[in-house]
């Protein structure tokens, strides 16, 4: 797809330009209006048929025409070959509104959103190389032998052919979701109707803002492909440079994809992203107006101001459609998050298509008007892109605005799709507390271990219905649990005084020392006595110091816990994170949020850190923002954060809310 779109874009260019650029502006109010035309039968069919169907049938048509537009400018009449030109031309905006909806719209029923995550930065990848292949070698090392631009639209026909067998082999052997209408059910086609939507004022910013964005991309493309005609009057000259041009946008959009966009986005966030593309047409604009006003724009008078002129109108159109592909519209879908699960894939697809396409119709319309002004000059372009680059600043500032009030409205109001999921969560809890009192020992062991992972603090209430269980066995396994909770698992090992004949293995006796030196500090446990049990390689010793943390009232053995915190045996390290929920300090918090990281020990210290409660919130705002931390592990700070709750824990999850990652950003929406 990607070979399609960049070469059907060149061979459509060149011919146009070069046989039919007096029509230029009569062409972007056509284009504008078949835009609108074929994006809303788009959407009108995905109501009616599956989208495999729909996104086939579309694929076939954009192939039959190109072949036809092939088979008509070799073999029509000649007499009308201008009118082919023109629509070739016409369809550029159309096709490739439909074929990228198309695409999208396969992809995100294909995968889930994890797997969307992983994969997406590498599909657009994939689709960048190969329309830089497509222009910067094919193309240009084929203009010994290929003298007619139009003999391109038969690789375009065949890279669609190519799309049709793949696109019919997904359809073929993979299930997608919500692929067939009636899955959507008659709320949501009744509540993304045209005439709803727009009676949200938040839709109508993001509608305004693309409406914005399309008329400054559509008037910078006719001032720059205005002055290609007339520097290049050869088709031949013209197909190279146009051929070059693109290679060079689609190059400079995948470096800054892949080096420079996450930088901007996660340092700046979304609002000042936004900013770079206005304030670059803004200098490029400018410096276009001055060369032009004291140098000349007009290449039969002045020749050299024209050149300097054509340069900065090229930059200009190059970084709008560089910055536009590569860094604002990645942006503005997160401006989709606040908008309901249900509706957001069809308000999403319809603001993109259809909207999106109105908007290229109006900008048409406002070059067809300036034309029919005798004074009107490509000067005055330059002088609009000013103007609308500031009126993007304020729509930026109003769209981020209300992104900001969407966002905590939902934030702050459950709705239905959060009552379900309390719902579900009693009724799984439900159901695990009933087989508690099972007579059937690993049921019953089974259903305590998810309780507990699920919500620690209710432990001791489980543990109680465990001790009443009919089965001896299920009993036991309660008595050895609230044994841990009291920190007494393994105290029965070490004994004080017993017959020599009675010593188990597995028991120890304490030393003489050890016995002196309790009875010399009233029966409290000393300093010494926990160095030795916790820097022992006696994994059961270290347990016991884990536990008797628990029970010792001085704080300078802390440092002794947090040792623990870090043990490398899983029973050392979940004791030493249960006993911390009674013994810690600012330095012990943090040891529990770094253990967040590992999978093995990440619920037990969720539990820990929301039974310690409110005194964790500073800790944890401060680790999320930490320099290199991974998504997983932001999202488990955010839970940590939404199940202690309070008004504290809530004004820091409100300033996430505009966090450039979109995971985080959905996960903190799920959290009331």
């Amino acid at each position: 797809m990607g070979v399609f779109l960049a070469t059907y874009q060149v061979t459509a260019d060149s011919l146009f330009l070069n046989r039919m650029g007096d029509r230029l502006d009569e062409a972007f109010l056509v284009a504008g209006a078949l835009g609108i035309l074929s994006t809303a039968l788009f959407s009108m069919f995905q109501n009616w048929l599956k989208f495999t169907s729909l996104a086939l049938g579309s694929v076939v048509l954009v192939f039959l025409f190109t072949l036809g537009e092939y088979w008509l400018l070799h073999y029509g009449s000649s007499f009308y070959h201008d009118e082919f030109i023109f629509a070739l031309y016409c369809m550029i905006g159309p096709i490739t509104a439909v074929l990228l909806l198309s695409f999208w719209g396969i992809f995100g029923r294909l995968f889930n959103f994890r797997q969307s995550k992983r994969i997406i930065g590498w599909i657009d990848t994939g689709q960048l190389i190969a329309s830089i292949l497509a222009t910067l070698i094919v193309i240009p090392f084929t203009s010994e032998f290929i003298q007619d631009t139009s003999n391109y639209l038969l690789l375009c026909a065949i890279s669609m052919a190519v799309v049709c067998v793949l696109l019919f082999s997904i359809a073929s052997s993979f299930t997608l979701s919500k692929n067939d209408p009636r899955e959507f059910g008659e709320t949501v086609v009744a509540e993304t109707r045209l005439t709803k939507l727009f009676g949200d004022r938040y839709i109508v910013l993001l509608s305004v803002f693309l409406l914005v964005s399309m008329v400054m991309f559509v008037l910078s493309q006719y001032s720059f492909q205005v002055l290609v005609k007339e520097q290049y009057p050869d088709e031949r000259d013209l197909t190279n440079f146009n051929s070059f041009f693109i290679g060079a946008v689609y190059g400079i959009s995948l470096i800054l994809q892949t080096f420079v966009n996450p930088r901007i986005i996660s340092n700046y966030g979304l609002r000042v992203s936004l900013f770079i593309l206005p304030l670059v047409m803004v200098i490029f604009s400018v410096a276009s107006i001055i060369t032009g006003s004291f140098l000349g724009f007009e290449k039969s008078i002045a020749p050299a101001g024209f050149i300097y002129f054509f340069l900065f109108v090229s930059l200009s159109r190059l970084f709008n459609w560089t910055l536009r592909d590569s860094l604002e519209n990645p942006v503005f879908k997160l401006f989709f998050i606040p908008l309901d699960n249900r509706f957001r894939f069809n308000i999403q697809s319809k603001i993109e298509g259809l909207v999106n396409e109105s908007a290229r119709f109006v900008a048409g319309l406002l070059i067809f008007g300036l034309a029919f002004i005798p004074f009107f000059k490509v000067i005055h372009i330059s002088i609009f892109l000013v103007i609308l680059s500031g009126l993007y600043f304020l729509v930026v500032n109003r769209l981020y605005n209300g992104y900001r009030n969407k966002l905590r409205m939902k934030l702050e109001s459950g709705d239905g799709e959060l009552e379900k999921l309390e719902k579900g969560y009693a009724q799984i809890t439900s159901r695990l507390e009933s087989m508690l009192s099972l007579p059937s020992p690993p049921k019953a062991s089974f259903s305590y271990k998810l309780l507990e992972k699920i919500n620690a603090a209710q432990a001791p209430g489980w543990i109680n219905i465990l001790m009443k269980n009919e089965d001896e066995a299920a009993r036991g396994y309660g008595q050895e649990k609230l044994n841990e909770l009291k920190g007494l698992s393994v105290s029965d090992q070490f004994v004080i005084r017993m017959d020599s004949a009675k010593v188990g293995a597995e028991k120890s006796v304490l030393s003489k020392l050890d016995l002196q030196s309790i009875l010399e500090n009233d029966g409290d446990i000393t300093k010494t006595r926990i160095q030795k049990l916790a820097r022992s390689t006696n994994v059961n010793e270290r347990h016991y110091a884990a536990e008797l943390l628990l029970h010792t009232s001085k704080d300078e053995c802390t440092s002794f816990l947090m040792e623990l915190l870090n043990d490398s045996e899983p029973k050392v390290r979940n004791a030493a994170i249960k006993t911390s929920v009674k013994k810690y300090n600012t330095e012990v918090i943090n040891t529990i949020i770094e253990n967040l990281s590992n999978p093995v020990y990440s619920n037990p210290a969720m539990n820990a850190l929301v039974l310690i409660g409110a005194d964790t919130l500073i800790a944890l705002d401060a680790a999320f923002y930490r320099s290199g931390q991974s998504t997983q592990m932001m999202l488990r700070i955010v839970q940590v954060i939404g199940r202690i709750g309070g008004a504290k824990a809530r004004e820091i999850l409100w300033s996430k809310i505009d966090y450039p990652n979109k995971i985080v950003v959905s996960q903190v929406l799920l959290i009331r």
